[in-house]
């Protein structure tokens, strides 16, 4: 049996029949976010009726789960954002013996975060029984621009991308001095020390990991009541820790 569409004759055993897996084998030739294909390439490669394989693109661009330009289709916001919690797990895994290690080493608390637009999210925090005396949660948010670790993944990209991110957050002369801040810090490779007003001292080491548009900024901190030079000296073993954690990551 045989199907018209657009003036092609096309044997309907080849393709899908119900619109899930039209839709599912559409979407499984992405294999990352840096994946561009074109109409025809889709239509290629699922052997999909033309007319319906554009009416397929059409909805999963107008819902977010594909984006569209010149150079043809690639994934959009929610199919990134299901891949991030996978890519979440996978950092988890990997940072949680260092996390452990860090404070087993200091006694102070370890945290693990990543950087979601304007805000830091807590990933991971170790720190026993002394780990309430630090206001911070799994699974909560934070503005970036106001903490050590949010600084640190801001630091790692590129002052264009903080103006699109704050420009409307911030007054000018704010967004100014927190281009000042992240200047310093990039001269550090991501990593950076201070104590707050309420004498909680924090150190952080960003890491980015991903390739593209699809890059993954996180960090690892120590925070305490504790002098600002213990802080620093534990830069080195956070520092090798977040390369440990790179070059897993990388090699997945």
């Amino acid at each position: 049996m045989t199907v018209i569409d657009n003036h092609e004759v096309v044997n309907d055993t080849t393709a899908p029949p119900s619109m899930a897996e039209r839709i599912t084998l559409i979407l499984d030739q992405f294999d990352g976010a840096g994946t561009r294909l074109t109409a025809e390439d889709l239509v290629q490669l699922t052997r999909i009726p033309r007319s319906s394989t554009h009416r397929i693109l059409d909805q999963l661009t107008e819902l977010d789960w594909l984006r569209h330009s010149r150079s043809g289709y690639r994934l959009g916001r929610r199919s990134i954002a299901l891949g991030s919690s996978n890519e979440r797990d996978e950092l988890r895994e990997a940072a949680a013996p260092h996390l452990h290690q860090m404070h087993l080493r200091t006694r102070l608390i370890a945290h693990l975060s990543v950087l979601d637009g304007r805000d830091v999210v807590w990933l991971d925090k170790v720190g026993g029984r002394c780990a309430d005396t630090i206001a911070t949660r799994v699974g909560g948010r934070s503005r970036a621009d106001l903490s050590t670790e949010g600084r640190a993944m801001l630091a790692l990209q590129p002052p264009e991308q903080v103006d699109a991110l704050y420009s409307g957050v911030l007054s000018a002369d704010a967004l100014a001095r927190l281009h000042a801040q992240l200047a310093q810090i990039r001269t550090r490779s991501g990593r950076t020390w201070e104590t707050d007003s309420r004498g909680v001292g924090s150190t952080a080491a960003a890491l980015c990991s991903g390739e593209d548009d699809h890059v993954q900024f996180s960090c690892l901190s120590l925070r305490g009541r504790v002098p600002i030079a213990r802080l620093r000296g534990t830069l080195p073993m956070i520092a090798t820790a977040t390369k440990m954690i790179s070059s897993r990551l990388d090699g997945r």
